[in-house]
Formats: C-alpha cells, sequence, structure tokens
C-alpha cells in the first residue's frame, strides 16, 4: 500500500477533548483528504476528584463541577469498535510496535491490547520488545523502517535517545504514534502524534488522598519508576506540587523502575532503616505499591493501617488491594491503546485531521468505587 504524508497543521481557535483531562486544546494531524467529524470515545472521567490538572490552566476552577460532568457525560471506555470511523482502510497495513519493555503486568496488557486490534483490522504488526535498553528501542525502531511499514507505535523508555530513529521515520515518510510516554520533540517535525495520559494530575490525585487521609501530615516514602520517562518526570512534579505547604515530609525517595519485584525488595531495605517512621508510600505505579505492601507485610506492619499505600494504573490486583483494605487508592492509567491507536492511524489513512496531543481521562479510585475491572 502506498505509505501517505502526513501533515501537521496548527489548529487554530480549536478546542479538542477525545481523549483529555479536563480539556485543553491540540494541534492536529491530517493528510490531505477533505475532514470528517472527529469520533467522540473517550475514557470514564475523573470521579472522585474534579480539580483540572495542573498543566492544564485554561479551565476556571470555579467551573470544575460542571467541566467535570460534561466531561463524564461525553465519555466511554474505548471499545475497539469506533463507530464513527471506516477501519476497512486499516487491511493490509503493516505497522510497527517498539515496546520499551514488556516485562511488568501494564506493559504486557498495552502489548496484547495492541496485538488484538491489528488482528481485530487485518493489521500485519511488526512487533520488537527493547527490554528497557533505549539503545535497542533505537535499533528496533531504525529496523522498522528499513522494513518499509506504514506507521510506527512507539512507547518511548525515555524522553531522550529515540530522536535520531523517528527522523529517519519521518524523512521515510513514515507517520509516528507515541503512545503512554512522550519525548523531547516537536509534534509534526520529531513525531506525528502521542496518545498519553495526564501524568501529573494523576500523581495529584493520590497526593490529595493521602492529605485527605492524614491532615496533610506523616512521612513519606516515594518509589519511582525509569528515570529519564516522562511517567516517571511527570508523577515525581505531581506528587511535589500537591503535598507543598503540607506537612507531608518525604523521608526515603528512591527508584524501583515500575516492577513489583524492585519495589518490594527497595520497600524492604527503606524498612529496615526507617520502619517506625514511615506513614505512608507513594508508587509511581501499582507494581510497586504491590511489592510495598508485601515488604511492609512481610516486616510485621499492617498495610493500610501501619502505612497507607498509593499508586497508579488500575489494574485488577491493586483494585483487590483497596478494597482489602491494604491500599488506600489508586488513580487509573489505561494501558489498552489498540483500540485509540489504530483508530488514529484509520483516521489518518482517510485524510482526517486528528488532533496531535491526545489524552486519556483517568480516574481516582479508593474503597468507596474499586469494586469494577478496568480490563487488565
Amino acid at each position: 500500500m502506498k505509505r501517505k504524508i502526513v501533515a501537521v497543521m496548527l489548529a487554530t481557535a480549536m478546542s479538542v477533548t477525545l481523549f483529555g483531562c479536563g480539556g485543553g486544546s491540540s494541534d492536529t494531524a491530517s493528510t490531505d483528504a477533505a475532514e470528517t467529524e472527529a469520533p467522540a470515545e473517550e475514557t470514564e472521567a475523573p470521579a472522585e476528584e474534579t480539580e483540572a490538572p495542573a498543566e492544564e490552566n485554561e479551565e476556571p476552577a470555579a467551573e470544575e463541577e460542571a467541566s467535570t460532568e460534561e466531561a463524564s457525560a461525553d465519555s466511554s471506555i474505548p471499545d475497539g469498535d469506533p463507530s464513527d470511523t471506516d477501519m476497512t482502510v486499516l487491511e493490509g497495513l503493516r505497522v510497527g510496535f517498539s515496546q520499551c519493555d514488556n516485562m511488568n503486568s501494564w506493559r504486557i496488557a498495552e502489548t496484547e491490547s495492541i496485538q488484538a486490534a491489528a488482528d481485530e483490522y487485518g493489521v500485519e504488526l511488526v512487533f520488537a520488545d527493547a527490554g528497557a535498553d533505549i539503545a535497542k528501542q533505537a535499533s528496533d525502531i531504525e529496523d522498522m523502517v528499513a522494513q518499509g511499514v506504514d506507521y510506527i507505535i512507539a512507547a518511548p523508555q525515555e524522553e531522550d535517545g529515540l530522536q535520531t530513529a523517528f527522523k529517519s521515520a519521518m524523512d521515510a515518510g513514515i507517520p509516528v504514534i507515541l503512545v503512554d510516554r512522550g519525548i523531547n520533540g516537536t509534534a509534526g517535525e520529531d513525531y506525528t502524534i502521542a496518545i498519553m495520559s495526564d501524568f501529573i494530575w494523576e500523581a495529584e490525585q493520590v497526593a490529595n488522598k493521602f492529605i485527605e487521609a492524614t491532615g496533610g501530615k506523616g512521612n513519606c516514602v516515594i518509589l519511582q519508576g525509569t528515570q529519564g520517562a516522562t511517567s516517571t518526570n511527570d508523577r515525581q512534579e505531581g506528587f511535589m506540587n500537591a503535598i507543598e505547604g503540607t506537612d507531608i515530609v518525604v523521608v526515603a525517595d528512591q527508584v524501583a523502575n515500575y516492577t513489583m519485584a524492585e519495589g518490594q525488595s527497595v520497600m524492604e531495605n527503606i524498612l529496615q532503616a526507617q520502619g517506625d517512621e514511615i506513614d505512608m508510600v507513594f508508587a509511581h505505579n501499582d507494581d510497586m505499591a504491590l511489592g510495598a505492601i508485601e515488604a511492609i507485610k512481610a516486616a510485621g506492619y499492617v498495610p493500610g493501617e501501619d502505612i497507607l499505600v498509593g499508586g497508579i494504573d488500575g489494574p485488577a490486583a491493586a483494585m483487590e488491594a483497596i478494597l482489602a483494605g491494604e491500599q488506600l487508592c489508586s488513580c487509573s492509567c489505561s494501558p489498552l491503546f489498540g483500540p485509540i491507536s489504530f483508530e488514529t492511524i484509520a483516521r489518518l489513512e482517510a485524510g482526517e485531521e486528528v488532533p496531535t496531543e491526545i489524552m486519556n481521562e483517568d480516574t481516582l479510585y479508593d474503597i468507596n468505587n474499586a469494586d469494577v475491572s478496568l480490563g487488565f
């Protein structure tokens, strides 16, 4: 199939919230064909919090409730059956998917979602797992360019290190769609479209739950994800911003690379040194939070009573921990990027305008609403 060259255009005076946390303006990407109406698919709007993301300043604070209700009214979880897009244009395409590290439950769910959507729409998926190696991921992407794929979907390991590989793709006329993490670069120049969650907002919601539960007092441990990743940088920023001005003190802040095993081992070491001083643990994802819970129990403490634990992602195991009283909360961050990724590609194939930034809606879950399944 002849590859289409995607041109990026600035959409002036246009506010797009296909997948927006609280709303925000976006640029658009399109091919030469006529515009058609964009699908209004969204994930579930925040149910527990109405505070807008810190990085989106255009939404008036006084209208938080109305804005949240509006988002809720228009939102739905992507189900792989986009009703307003001709998905038949995907059949026969070859699409590369560069996964940064297919080892934790969230990443596996993401890969499975993209593979399932590719199978559903008759797309040949060229898959590569970088194994958390940024150099290998760059090489994987260069290989996809050499193979002449029609599109590249990439989950970047870090914000820097892939720019040259992405330039090779863009120069070859291969659109690059970033999912779940971003890079340092400009849409339309360094990549085509980014589909992400508002990581700052997610961390703020967990921090606010800690403040509510503790009265804004206590000693906190932070378990960080992969260094240099957008999600890590933004979640750290969001949490620290939210606790500023409170009496919550960070007494330990260490990297555990988004894995349950490292979350457990790092937390074990922290507990040995500071166990009686710790009141709460913020983990950048729920795999690390669940590892921390195991370490807390092994050290003779009661998670949820002696030490509060909060995380991000919303897998079934975290929901179970919340319902069991072992985890305080989890802010969702869906890994199910398959439907929206291939809907985006279908719209580009059809020549539609597509936002260059598509933001997922996320929700804070606690004991009051955790009796749900987010599909992973």
